[in-house]
């Protein structure tokens, strides 16, 4: 079943939503005004034109509202859990909407498009219905898009688990063999044991660590290095490599080998396939909360301007950010004249005391 019209962000989709939203609530609210005194006092074209007016006088006050709790008050209080501001914000809100209100229903006196009306205080109540009922959408929608996320991060994690368990080598069998070979290569081939040490702490991260749902960043940065280094050795450190990684990790956790395919893609897109000078810069610094991946390297002549690298791990990359950091990442990937660019803002949290 097509959903892109209930939750997708294009604008076409927003306007229609929003239109929808708009346009049965103008309708229900003029119904009602028209049809309950027509009940008792019978239709007339004069009772329908001043429901018709009301309506639109108070629509203003209603956009400031609903667009407000819908746009401030709920995604940046409410669901953060900040509860008393929210409520003042919210109260704010509700002044500025009886402020829009009479203002416009006093211009409307003013200029004879309305009368006089006792049940002008009636308004605000319908402000206040109207917010009330687009609040409840908003919440529906939330809580239907994180029940359908998780649902989805299940189902990404036991197709992960079965590619996992069809692929894998029985761990003592692999690390005994590599304990074999480094045997053999210890005195006959020293750069070939140190790249067997290296592999192996680069496997037994990934066998035992990476089934866990998150780990500490500086593992994370550590198997990067030991990634690097083996890259190096392959290349016969013919690359030009310049790391920066943030020494204060602190006890920030980060999903488990989130950041190494986007290091693999600069070694696999770029650097492999150059003969001349080939060049790779990686920042990787802590901002508060925030974890601030810059990469850049170098490109073939052969490559075109426009030209941005693809791949499973690159795609695995952008659906896990999507499933597990949703609205607090940002990834952006380019290509320059000379050279691949990506960049990472992600919002980690703290491991819990």
């Amino acid at each position: 079943m097509d959903i892109s019209f209930v939750y997708s962000n294009q604008l076409k989709f927003w306007i229609a939503r929003h239109g929808a939203f708009w346009g049965v609530m103008f309708a229900y609210q003029w119904l009602v005004d028209f049809l309950v005194p027509a009940f008792f006092e019978g239709p007339s074209y004069a009772a329908a034109h001043k429901s018709l007016l009301y309506s639109l006088v108070y629509l203003p006050g209603q956009f400031l509202l609903v667009y407000g709790l819908l746009y401030i008050v709920i995604p940046y209080f409410i669901l953060k859990s900040s509860y008393v501001y929210g409520a003042l914000l919210l109260a704010l809100f509700c002044l500025l909407a009886g402020f829009a209100n009479e203002t416009f229903y006093r211009l409307a006196v003013s200029y004879s498009i309305l009368p006089l009306s006792d049940t002008h205080s009636l308004g605000m109540h319908r402000i206040l219905g109207v917010a009330g009922f687009a609040g409840c959408i908003k919440f529906m929608k939330y809580w239907y898009e994180k029940k359908y996320l998780n649902s989805v991060l299940e189902k990404e994690k036991l197709v992960i688990e079965l590619q996992s368990l069809k692929a894998q080598v029985h761990p003592h069998f692999l690390f005994n063999t590599l304990n074999n070979i480094y045997s053999v290569t210890e005195k006959t081939s020293p750069v070939a044991s140190e790249m067997l040490l290296r592999l192996s702490a680069l496997l037994r991260y990934i066998l035992y660590e990476c089934n866990k749902p998150e780990i500490l960043l500086q593992q994370e940065f550590e198997t990067i290095k030991a990634y690097i280094a083996l890259e190096g050795v392959r290349l016969n450190t013919n690359v030009d490599i310049q790391m920066n990684f943030a020494q204060a990790t602190g006890n920030y956790l980060v999903s488990p080998l989130l950041l190494l395919p986007l290091i693999e893609n600069c070694f696999k897109h770029g650097v492999s396939k150059m003969i001349d000078q080939p060049w790779i810069n990686i920042q990787a610094e802590l901002k508060g909360d925030v974890l601030l991946v810059k990469l850049m390297n170098s490109k073939p002549d052969h490559a075109t301007n426009d030209s941005v690298p693809h791949g499973i791990g690159l795609t695995n990359v952008k659906k896990r950010l999507q499933l597990l950091y949703p609205e607090k990442h940002e990834l952006k990937i380019h290509s320059e004249p000379d050279v691949f660019v990506v960049a990472l803002k992600v919002e980690l949290h703290r491991v819990s005391s």
